[in-house]
């Protein structure tokens, strides 16, 4: 298995997926869900001739799993230390969810490692709505059986109506898979990164191309926050670097429920992004 060390001793397991040389996007994984989180749209990137790089963060997955506080920035720092161990100099950057956060994070602190950065169901800080819902999910990781507390993560995220539908028949039994698959300490502790994240004071310093994508209905992460949040449009607002495009018709589960156009969305503007 390929792992990569970083400075402090943390092993990262990685992969490479796609050709050898096309452009390579650094995956950032969700807080529930690790690299599995890009399983339904990593084929369409490929196809578009990109190579990925998804990889479990600190915490998660095959990485190491070190008892200690996370925090978006850094796991931003983490990614920045895996390119370094790679000997990969300037990357596209595609984050969902938690890793849209960090993708915000690492666009603002890394902008000579990206070319153009994808923040996907993302935003920048919570408002009490979401902290609450973040903090919520804390206390019941800490208290229900793990595969209820899948089922209720998964009723929040994805939509009744692709949940009923062929394609999305299996997704509950898929995401607690997924989901048993992280250690419940780092789960619990996501959720205190984003409860406390405030990315306001990076916002304006990013000198890249970044969009946000989101699902107009997403309950988690919607485009707009109460006026203690800070969200998709009001970034767009406070940078020109920074864009937006809205899936209508779903909630916060734009690579699973729609796929393809998902891929579509974020390789045109990681292409336009390269000129």
């Amino acid at each position: 298995m390929p792992y990569a060390s970083l400075q402090d001793g943390i092993r990262l397991y990685y992969e490479f997926l796609g050709p050898d040389d096309g452009p390579t996007i650094i995956q950032f994984g969700g807080g529930l869900f690790g690299r599995h989180n890009f399983g339904a749209v990593n084929d369409g990137f490929i196809a578009e001739g990109f190579r990925l790089l998804p990889f479990d963060a600190r915490g998660y997955g095959a990485s190491d799993h070190p008892h200690e506080q996370f925090t978006i920035e850094g796991w931003a720092d983490d990614g920045a230390a895996l390119l370094d161990a790679l000997g990969l100099e300037k990357v596209f950057v595609h984050g969902t969810s938690m890793g849209g956060m960090i993708a915000i994070a690492f666009a603002a602190k890394y902008p000579e490692r990206t070319i153009a950065a994808c923040a996907d169901v993302a935003f920048a800080k919570p408002d009490v709505y979401r902290k609450t819902l973040f903090r919520v999910w804390r206390r019941m990781a800490e208290s229900m059986p793990w595969d209820d507390f899948s089922d209720h993560v998964t009723t929040q995220a994805v939509g009744p109506k692709f949940l009923e539908s062929e394609e999305g028949k299996d997704t509950f039994a898929l995401v607690r898979a997924v989901i048993g698959w992280n250690d419940p300490y780092t789960v619990r502790q996501a959720c205190i990164a984003m409860e406390e994240m405030d990315l306001t004071p990076l916002v304006p310093q990013i000198s890249v191309p970044v969009l946000m994508t989101n699902g107009t209905y997403d309950i988690l992460c919607p485009p707009e926050l109460a006026p203690s949040g800070l969200g998709a449009r009001r970034m767009a607002e406070m940078n020109g670097n920074i864009s937006t495009h809205e899936f209508p018709d779903i909630g916060h589960a734009d690579l699973l429920e729609c796929p393809a156009d998902a891929v579509r969305i974020v390789s045109t503007f990681f292409r336009e992004a390269m000129g």
